[in-house]
Parts: C-alpha cells; structure tokens; sequence
C-alpha cells in the first residue's frame, strides 16, 4: 500500500464516532502473522477513523477464588502506592526525575512529554519502570539489553512503591 493509497483512504474515511476505540495490546508480541495482521488492521482503523486509540492490554484472570482476591489485593496495592506516590512533594519526585537516568526510568514530570508539537506539553505525570528481580533468587542470567534495560530508581520517601510495583 502506498502513501497515495492511505491518503485516499483517509479522505474517504468515515470521521464521525461515538466512542474512542479501545484496542487490545495483549498480542502485541505475538508472532503469529495473522495475529500481527489483525492487530495492525484494527490500529489502522482507529488512526483513520478517530485518530487515536485506547491501547489496553487484558489480563488473564485464574478461576480460582483465591487467585482473584491475590490479584485483586495486587492491584489495590499499586494502586494505593501510585497515589501515595503522586502525591508527594515535586521536590521528592523530581529527585529521581527520568531524565536524570540513561535508561529513561522513573518520574516524568508534568509537560516533560509533548505528543504535540504545538502543545507547550502532555497534561501527565508518569513513572516508568522495568523488569527486575524482587530477590536475587528472581534473577535470571539472560542479557537484559536496551534502552530501557538497566537499574531502576525508586523513591526514598516511599520504600513500599518498589515491591507493589513489581508485584503488579
């Protein structure tokens, strides 16, 4: 398909919708080319249609009881220390900044990002982090590399954030 094409096809593009679309990402790294296709097909549709996605990915729930309520505690749990971190003083956020690491993790600060460039910046906090072992026994030897491999940064004022969020 070639550009001209997907320019046609965006002019022709039915623009009016009720709902902002809500794509599924579990499959993201699925191998499967038809999976892939699938995918690609239904961020397409949303990008010509609407313009923008919900990108969500779904988690696969246990049928026992007990599992539930460990997923659920785990949830209640990020939740509870997201807030907790959010609500702490720029100053204690801002120490551990994610510009301030080579692997871009830890706090982003409000308009640090800008998906518009005639925007002075996104309306967001964040916090990025990546896969580490809870004990060293988790550790695996498999070489971790890219831009987001490396240490992750974790705020002294609130030690718990570590372990909740990991567990999540």
């Amino acid at each position: 398909m070639s550009t001209l094409d997907l320019v046609r096809i965006a002019k022709e593009a039915d623009t009016v919708f009720k709902e902002i679309p809500i794509i599924d990402l579990a499959n993201i790294s699925n191998n499967d080319p038809h999976v892939q296709r699938a995918l690609a097909a239904q961020v397409r549709d949303a990008c010509i249609n609407v313009g923008f996605f919900y990108g969500a990915v779904t988690m696969l729930i246990r049928c026992s009881t007990m599992s539930e309520l460990n997923e659920q505690k785990t949830l209640d749990d990020i939740l509870e220390a997201a807030k907790k971190f959010f609500a702490l003083p720029s100053e204690a956020k801002m120490e551990i900044e994610n510009r301030k690491t080579p692997n871009f993790k830890g706090y982003s600060p409000l308009l640090s990002g800008n998906n518009n460039p005639d925007n002075a910046g996104d309306l967001q906090e964040g916090f990025e982090f990546g896969w580490e072992p809870i004990t060293p026994s988790d550790a695996d030897d498999d070489d971790k590399s890219g831009v987001m491999a490396g240490a992750n940064v974790w705020p002294t004022q609130l030690p718990e954030l570590r372990n909740k969020a990991l567990a999540y």
